[in-house]
């Protein structure tokens, strides 16, 4: 069986050089890549997909990405899809993918495959786009009941994770803004907000923020004359713990300073505005699209796969263990 050594022995280079041109990493000079990318080609070594890709002629695949009029709101300059899409480009570019942004409707049938941008599409979306018998990767979205290659983040876990850390540090009475339930990832971070809660034996509170509608004066309100100020609020996204901090402070009442907040997507909003919150890794979550989608126009591994990346929770500025509570961390 042909193996790495024997690559690089033919290629007269390192082993680990071998491996970054298998993954594909920048730290290799076009010369030394052709010579390894050669030598695999005539030892007939291909130990995954991706690597085989590489050995292929350039430019092969052109890939479309699509985007609807919502999503493309947050695609400015170090907004969360603009990362994922830095990390498609990445990948994309240093392989030879032609890659063309699509508005939704406007699509073209003669790409290779498309990244579908976003939580927008739902069932019949994904069928019209497999009519085209052409691979399909799911971006930051998942339809249970449908079996289509997604890339997401663990939502669950990340605030399962952040809601625990907060009551390990005595916090008991931790609210949740949730952005609305017909959104998976936001459905899956209720859902483990409620567990830890519960877990713990302490009442989960629930109120629901609509971006769209831009309600959280009312939800703020609400929370206020129905149960009190928090000592934290968990909430879907960052863009709600923004808004959130915003009409708290209207109100006389500091935040993040008295009033925790944990957000979820660690974006600039949350490091200016000096709130915690849980990362996600969005550049990551393009560049595993774009090599699982890589994967699929090659006919290789096509059985449906949902990848998963785990989260970071990322502490800012006024968590303190409050005094007699909390476990010792």
């Amino acid at each position: 069986m042909i193996t790495i050594k024997d690559v690089a022995r033919k290629a007269g280079v390192s082993i680990t050089t071998v491996s970054r041109v298998i993954n594909d990493s920048p730290r290799v000079s076009k010369k030394t890549r052709e010579k390894v990318i050669k030598a695999m080609k005539e030892l007939g070594f291909s130990p995954r997909p991706w690597a085989k890709y590489l050995a292929m002629p350039r430019a092969k695949f052109k890939v479309g990405i699509v985007i609807t009029e919502r999503i493309k709101r947050f695609m400015g300059e170090g907004a969360f899809y603009h990362l994922v899409l830095e990390g498609i480009n990445e990948v994309a570019s240093s392989s030879g993918v032609e890659t063309k942004i699509l508005m939704y409707g406007d699509e073209e049938d003669f790409f290779d495959g498309y990244l579908l941008i976003g939580a927008d599409f739902g069932p019949s979306d994904v069928e019209k786009f497999a009519s085209m018998k052409k691979p399909v990767v799911l971006v930051d979205n998942y339809i249970p009941g449908l079996d289509v290659d997604v890339v997401i983040s663990d939502g669950y876990g990340g605030a399962f994770n952040a809601v625990q850390t907060l009551i390990n540090y005595g916090y008991r009475k931790i609210v949740h803004i949730h952005s609305p339930l017909s959104t998976y990832s936001f459905r899956d971070r209720f859902n483990g907000y409620v567990d830890a809660m519960e877990k713990n034996n302490l009442m989960p509170k629930l109120y629901e923020f609509d971006d769209i509608a831009e309600n959280m004066s009312y939800v703020i309100d609400l929370m206020l004359n129905t149960y009190g100020v928090p000592e934290a609020i968990f909430t879907s996204n960052d863009f709600a713990a923004k808004r959130a901090i915003k009409e708290l402070r209207k109100r006389g009442i500091k935040a993040p300073e008295n009033v925790v907040i944990m957000g979820f997507d660690d974006s600039e909003e949350a490091k200016k505005m000096n709130f915690s919150s849980v990362r996600v890794f969005k550049k990551e979550m393009g560049s595993f699209s774009m090599r699982r989608l890589a994967t699929l126009m090659m006919k290789q591994d096509v059985h449906p796969a949902k990848i998963s990346l785990f989260t970071e929770l990322v502490i800012r500025g006024h968590i303190k263990k409050l005094r007699g509570r909390g476990d010792v961390l």
